[in-house]
């Protein structure tokens, strides 16, 4: 085979909750035809009793079998009293393969049977329903007629010999297409028999090779007795024949209907034998369909008569596994080798609409083929629309004919509506006679409505569409000249009628059209996923042809069914997925022949795995509706037979596997080997990450990440696989290994897939349907700093006309704009679809169209920790002093809100509010959030928000109050005035405040309860933005952040962007992602961004155990321990519950502790994904009296106190290890905790957080990211009184202040001090504030030593950018690294993004430098991802901020690299002086460093000290 590519996976990633539903519910199902079946909701009293599997073996004896029936009668004879009242009850005895019976009974016997513990489930007998011949050239089998040599036709010998029966309306034997003309002797495997009926024989012959009905089911639900019609094999609808023709059906040349499609019909297995199974019966009394008590049977004997194959073309609503019938039969017949392939469903285009979903079935969608047999209508105003038709014969002469709304030719006492939609009695043929008829699809059948107008007297009719319907349109045999049509076209017909003062119209004669395009496309009808029972397992697989289908039919019917219809044909059209189930299951006969020894599994992937998702056009599959259909439409995508035959690798999987994927679903060990009936125990890692399914559908991304396996077997020659991934966007996939090499045939390799989550819309191109919400960016504004109402309006009207342009008008786009960013940004949020949004982005003005995102939020020793105040006291050097503490600074904060009556936002000791603010106090709809001179201004906003969480009709989303505390904490952080007597239950005493104590402060309330994992949206965000840049704040903090992406698709880059435009610092987190490299977010280079570290406090709590030995620890409990004693000592892994494994009970997850095993003990933890408070609220629930909580590898030494529920202790992973094995090896082990206690003054301090996410910037390498580090750990601040500290539903709690952990908490940090730097400062621009606080950073901690990792490595400047913060030396910090806006667009020049877009982006001529590069861009640090063999140089130019004086360069080369500046001493005589000056960067050895090295420059004239750190790699070959 040589290099190959992997057989695609379909990635799918869901971010929704895992819905799994066990009710019994007595529900009617259906055939999965179109044509309209009527719905009758009724009580039966007929039910499935299933015992699971048989013990005696693949042929039982008459003496076996009997011994099944008694044992049954046995069974219920329990219930009923007597074993003679058991026989008169039950209806079917399953002897074969299936053990269980069908019975009478009421529902308190029902009830009774279920508790027997040899009953797996018991369930109503549920009726199902139903769910042809261009398809196969379509398919590649044949080319106009001819068979090439490379076709699986060719190939698979027509499928010679394989056996397929189908589940359905029986058969018409005498059709041409099972002729056994050229067929050999019966193989002899068959042991299937040719039942006739009362007094209908059916005839088989070497091709019909079986036929049997079973109908006691039917029987017991219409409770009346059966006629003769009922008891017999002979198909009387047309549905059987059909499907089973579709399956096997021998070539019939010269097939077609009413002369049209006219061709040779045949079968995907034209060789195949086939049988009959006839289940599925003509209404009778209130019985309707196919009963799952028939089917089960039906299955019982399929398997045992030696099929194949089953197509079985019918099903229901989707119901739990072991109270399905279809399910437990397809199980049954696939633990027997017989592939089971079904019908999706035609309850399409709703989601989540698709039947028959169990994994071992293979579930078939339907769509086009190439081929229409269409005709036109011309109008009379000279418009021509396409239709389509089957009818017999054309106009009665080739003129125009008067036209009639059928709303107006209602008879009297009639609706309008009921005459539009044709209904029957609904019309007055004095209004239609000698007319054509205008009706619209729905409620009764298409065919039905040709017959009413007929019967009114019209001369034809035109079937238009609704809504729903869209482009769906159906070639019928009608019983007059009839056009179906589009809805579109409909409207279009329906306007002409209404405003013509005599409408005229002509129906062209029907013709069949070859090689249309596009085909496939999807058929409205065919029923959707995502799955309802298991979301994991994508439903359904495949999409077959199944709409306008030729093939074998009954001569009992007409094609219309309708009574009045006497015509007969030996073959007709119908659309459904019942025709598409047939065409998968004749290309699976195929592969049986070809493959013998293949299981259903492998046969099931080949068919899967090969499958396409483009078009006749090479574009993507589309739907009915015009838009990009997606795989809960298609699956895997659109067969081809020919490519199945040879797939290279198979994803195989065995009963067994089924029996795992079950009890991965929560089924018990006894349930399922009731199920299997044989020996089986679930596994103790099992997960459904880990079943085998040839598709990859992840409906929850757990704390961002998930990893699958899967395992191939090469099933054709050696040869060596390279995967390819296209990734769904928004999420980062790896495949591990990459590459695959095979020797032989047989041979299996395992490999893993990591899914990371990055944004919200991970949902988006590869498979959200329907409409999102996007953010239209068009640049700035040109109507200055303070707009008039007037300019205000005028943008908002200039965005309705440039989105109308798109939509056809402005007030569609005023229905969909649901934000229009007016003041500083320009641009607007609205609800679009994927084509509109392609559309619009293609616009001149239009900088960037991408989703609104979700986005996630990323305490007071910490200023003295930073020095500005010692042991309580500010010193006279400190900033607070000469800042004036930040007076008259305005902090904004963008984050949860505010808890307005926290004292961190009293305005005691505050003047008035400053002239500049513009902003104001927004209420809620019921709750008033009162500001002061303090906290001057509060806003929310929900609309982007809202898209995703749909209507909001509590009043606590409508209100800047914080209810999460993260808003309150960050705010206060920044600005919040000093609060003697803080503290966390009596920890951490001290008075609070913010790094600006007397700024001003407003907040922007953009975060609300998460939505699939997202609190913050796009649309918001930018909103915010907007209003702060409009209200007048000097400083912007943001503790929010998603995953990087280009500037201009990043929100808050945008909005950033703006701010530092109009003069304001703009402070961000860089995440909580690590200690991954690549993983920091907020990499614009307009914006200051923050990493996390410790400060020199830890509350500490130490675990003693029996042994002496004693382990520190981190902990804010409210309580110690009950008594000072030691207390037995658990780990969680010791105290599962029964249902749960081993490593959720390690992990403490919800559900996975025996509190019989816990209480009274200290429980052991594992910190992991879930919640570490939670963890310490599930050790509570189950009665511990203490939790030590233990990191994981990945976690190391990154301990944090939190206000647990219970006395705990956090320890580092080395010390968890100890715990364990300590646990493991002793008989009686305990453990004692103290109550923590604060300590200040530790060493070392600062460390780097673990969680802090690193450098490099993965958007643009030449800047550093983080800039800064600033303390994160431990910190507390304000909170809300809605939450309890651990915000865990119950934990009642309530406290002022809290102490939280996270980048969210660097970030306000700074800002604070750029607020001091503000006031200190008033004419400094951003990005000499930002200068500033970089370069006067410090490396060392306070033992002087580099900043070290929490793993205690040294950390580089990819975890703490230029240092961390020294508030004090950034006041005067000598020289700094300024930079303009005109500086950014030179960036973004330099990265390549084009003039025209920059001119948006800034709203200002502009012309891209010649010689512009990202070397000279001035920024406070120099990054060097591409260090030539050569060398590099870079341009820097400082500004003197400080008083006159000599600067002379000192460097710390970067290992390998020679370095030199030149010059190497600048002179400043005045403020405001600049110099230039170039740094040279040289390779020692070519071609090195391979990795990246680290050194520092740093320009000092004795007193200052402007430190910029050196980041350098050299260019890869």
């Amino acid at each position: 085979m040589g290099l190959s590519a992997l057989p695609p996976l379909l990635l799918l990633v869901l971010i929704f909750s895992l819905l799994q539903t066990h009710a019994i519910a007595n529900k009617k199902a259906s055939l999965y035809t179109c044509h309209s079946w009527p719905k009758i909701t009724f009580m039966l009293q007929s039910y499935v009793v299933y015992l699971g599997g048989h013990s005696h073996g693949q042929d039982p004896s008459l003496m076996d079998l009997d011994g099944v029936t008694t044992s049954q009668y046995g069974l219920l004879g329990s219930i009923l009293g007597r074993p003679e009242k058991a026989k008169e009850s039950i209806i079917y005895s399953y002897t074969r393969n299936i053990n269980g019976f069908a019975a009478m009974l009421d529902e308190k016997e029902a009830a009774e049977i279920a508790k027997d513990p040899k009953v797996v489930s018991v369930f109503p007998n549920q009726a199902r329903k139903l769910h042809t011949t261009r398809s196969w050239d379509f398919l590649g089998l044949e080319n106009n007629g001819k068979i090439p040599d490379y076709s699986a036709w060719k190939v698979g010998r027509f499928g010679e010999d394989t056996i397929i029966g189908t589940l359905d309306t029986g058969a018409w034997p005498e059709a041409k297409s099972f002729a056994d003309e050229g067929m050999g002797p019966i193989p002899l495997k068959w042991r299937g028999i040719c039942q006739s009926g009362q007094k209908d024989g059916v005839t088989c012959n070497r091709k019909l090779i079986g036929v049997r009905y079973f109908n006691k089911g039917f029987a017991a639900a219409a409770g009346v007795p059966l006629d003769e019609s009922y008891h017999t094999a002979r198909d009387l609808e047309g549905h059987g024949s059909h499907t089973l023709s579709t399956a096997g059906g021998n070539f019939v040349p010269n097939a077609s209907i009413l002369n049209n499609a006219n061709g040779t019909a045949a079968g995907g297995s034209p060789k195949a034998r086939v049988a009959s199974y006839k289940v599925c019966w003509p209404d009778l009394n209130v019985a309707t369909g196919c009963y799952d008590a028939d089917i089960l049977a039906a299955f019982d004997a399929a398997i045992a008569d030696g099929v194949d194959v089953v197509s079985a073309s019918l099903g229901g609503s989707p119901t739990e596994y072991f109270n399905d019938g279809i399910s437990i039969g397809s199980f049954h017949a696939v633990k027997n080798g017989i592939a089971v392939v079904c019908s999706a469903g035609n309850d399409g285009p709703s989601p989540m609409s698709v039947a028959n979903v169990a994994p071992w079935i293979f579930t078939v969608a339907a769509s086009t083929t190439d081929r229409s047999i269409s005709n036109y209508i011309a109008l009379g105003n000279k418009k021509h629309l396409e239709g389509r038709s089957l009818s017999a014969s054309g106009l009665p002469g080739n003129k125009f004919y008067p036209i009639i709304n059928a709303a107006n030719a209602n008879l009297p006492n009639v609706s309008t509506t009921a005459a539009l939609l044709c209904e029957s009695g609904s019309l007055d043929p004095s209004k239609v006679k000698g007319k054509i008829l205008l009706c619209l699809r729905g409620d009764n059948g298409r065919m039905e409505k040709g017959f009413e107008a007929l019967k009114a007297g019209a001369v034809g009719m035109i079937l238009a569409n609704n809504v729903s319907d869209a482009n769906d349109r159906s070639s019928d045999p009608h019983v007059l000249p009839v056009s179906h049509i589009s809805y579109t076209d409909g409207q279009l017909i329906f306007a002409y009628v209404n405003t013509t003062k005599n409408p005229m119209a002509y129906i062209s004669p029907v013709r069949t059209q070859i090689g249309i395009k596009p085909a496939p496309v999807m058929a409205a009808f065919s029923s959707r996923g995502p799955n309802n029972i298991e979301p994991t397992i994508l439903k359904p697989d495949i999409t077959a042809p199944g709409v306008s289908i030729l093939a074998a039919f009954t001569e009992a019917s007409s094609p219309t069914e309708l009574a009045s219809d006497k015509r007969r044909f030996p073959f007709s059209v119908l659309s459904g997925t019942s025709m598409s189930c047939p065409h998968v299951s004749g290309t699976v006969g195929l592969l049986k022949t070809l493959h013998p020894d293949w299981s259903p599994a492998a046969i099931k992937s080949a068919v899967m795995t090969t499958a396409k998702t483009r078009d006749n056009r090479r574009k993507t599959i589309m739907d009915a509706n015009n838009e990009k259909a997606t795989p809960f439409v298609y699956g895997s995508g659109h067969m081809q037979p020919n490519r199945a035959m040879d797939p290279g690798l198979v994803y195989d999987i065995t009963p067994e596997d089924y029996l795992n994927f079950l009890c991965a679903r929560g089924y018990n060990d006894t349930l399922i080997r009731l199920f299997s009936e044989k020996p089986y125990e679930c596994p103790v890692n099992n997960t459904l990450n880990d079943f085998n399914y040839p598709s990859i559908a992840v409906p929850s991304i757990h704390a961002r990440k998930v990893t699958l396996t899967r395992t191939v077997t090469n099933v054709g020659s050696p040869g060596t696989y390279k995967v390819r991934v296209k990734q769904p966007a928004g999420v980062l996939v790896t495949v591990k290994p990459s590459t695959l090499e095979f020797k032989s045939i047989g041979e299996k390799k395992t490999f893993l897939v990591t899914l990371t989550s990055k944004f919200f819309d991970s949902r988006i191109n590869d498979y959200t349907y329907g409409e999102m919400s996007y953010i239209v960016y068009l640049g700035g504004h040109s109507h200055g700093q303070d707009p008039s109402l007037m300019d205000l309006d005028g943008v908002t009207t200039s965005h309705y006309g440039l989105l109308g342009s798109i939509l056809g008008n402005n007030e569609k786009a005023k229905e969909v704009i649901f934000y229009s960013y007016t003041r500083h940004i320009n641009g607007f949020a609205a609800i679009l679809n994927e084509h509109e949004a392609a559309l619009i982005a293609k616009h001149p003005n239009v900088v960037s169209v991408f989703l609104n995102k979700g986005r996630r939020l990323h305490t007071t020793r910490s200023w003295d920790f930073l020095g500005l105040e010692r042991d309580g006291v500010v010193p006279l050097g400190s900033i607070w002093e000469k800042a004036r503490f930040g007076e008259d600074a305005i902090i904004g904060n963008i984050d949860t809100g505010v808890w307005p009556e926290s004292k961190s936002f009293s305005d005691e000791g505050i003047g008035p509010i400053p002239s500049k603010w513009r902003g104001i106090c927004q209420h809620g709809k019921k709750d008033r959030v009162r500001c002061n001179r303090k906290l001057i201004g509060a806003r929310y906003f929900n609309q982007g928000y809202a898209f995703y969480a749909g209507t909001l009709n509590s009043s606590s989303f409508q209100t800047a109050r914080d209810h999460d505390g993260h808003g309150s904490h960050t705010l206060s952080t920044a600005g919040g005035n000093f609060v003697p007597g803080a503290s966390v239950f009596g920890h951490g005493n001290g008075t609070a405040k913010g790094g600006s104590p007397k700024a001003r402060v407003a907040t922007y309330k953009v975060c609300w309860p998460p939505i699939y994992g997202f609190q913050c949206y796009d649309a918001d965000i930018i909103a915010a933005f907007d209003a702060a840049i409009s209200d007048g704040v000097d400083v912007l903090s943001v503790s929010l952040g998603g995953e990087p992406v280009e500037f201009f698709e990043d929100a808050i880059s945008i909005g950033a962007f703006h701010a530092v435009k109009h003069g304001i610092l703009v402070v961000s987190s860089a995440g909580n992602s690590g200690p991954d490299l690549g993983t920091v977010t907020n990499v614009s280079p307009w914006m200051l961004t923050v990493g996390a570290s410790t400060i020199d406090r830890e509350f500490t709590s130490y675990v003693a155990l029996g042994n002496k030995k004693h382990l520190k620890g981190a902990s804010l409990s409210a309580r110690g321990m009950p008594s000072q004693k030691f207390y037995p000592l658990i780990s969680g892994a010791d105290a599962k519950a029964a249902n749960a494994s081993t490593a959720q009970a390690l992990q403490c997850e919800p559900g996975a502790l025996d509190s019989k095993k816990v209480k009274g003990k200290i429980l052991f933890c594992l910190r992991m994904d879930n919640d570490r408070a939670g963890k310490g609220q599930q050790a509570a629930l189950a009665g511990a009296v203490g939790m030590i909580l233990a990191n994981d590898e990945q976690n190391g030494n990154d301990i944090l106190a939190e206000p647990h529920l219970l006395p705990a202790s956090h320890i580092n992973f080395t010390d968890g290890k100890y715990v364990i094995a300590y646990i493991n090896t002793t008989r009686n082990p305990m453990a004692y905790m103290t109550h923590p206690i604060t300590q200040l003054g530790t060493k070392p301090a600062p460390f780097v957080a673990q969680f802090s996410s690193r450098g490099p910037n993965t958007i643009q390498q030449k800047i550093l990211k983080p800039d800064i580090l600033a303390p994160g750990l431990s910190i507390i601040a304000a909170y809300t009184e809605a939450e309890g500290p651990t915000n865990l539903i119950f934990d009642n709690r309530r406290i002022p202040f809290n102490s939280q952990s996270g980048t969210s908490m660097s970030c306000p940090h700074v800002s604070g001090i750029a607020g001091l730097l503000k006031t200190l400062h008033p004419h400094w621009s951003p990005a000499a504030i930002k200068s500033a606080i970089m370069t006067t950073a410090s490396t060392k901690d306070d033992n002087m030593e580099p900043i070290r990792d929490s793993t205690y490595l040294k950390a580089t400047p990819f975890a703490y950018g230029a240092g961390h913060v020294q508030p004090n030396r950034a006041m005067d910090p000598g020289l700094i690294y300024d930079l303009t806006i005109y500086d950014y667009l030179n960036l973004l020049c330099a990265h390549h993004y084009n003039k025209s877009l920059i001119n948006l982006f800034s709203n200002e001529s502009y012309a891209c430098p010649k010689s512009f590069s990202l070397a000279d861009f001035n920024y406070p640090s120099i990054a060097v991802p591409n260090l030539s063999a050569d060398s590099v140089t870079i341009t820097r130019i400082v500004t003197n901020v400080g008083s006159p004086g000599t600067y002379k360069v000192r460097v710390k080369a970067p290992a390998g690299v020679s370095v030199s500046v030149k010059p190497s001493r600048m002179k400043f005589k005045v403020i405001g002086e600049k110099k230039k000056f170039k740094v040279n960067l040289k390779p020692k050895v070519k071609g090195k460093p391979k990795g990246y090295v680290f050194g520092e420059l740093v320009w000092s004239d004795g007193k200052h000290y402007v430190r910029s750190p050196l980041v350098v790699k050299h260019t890869k070959n």
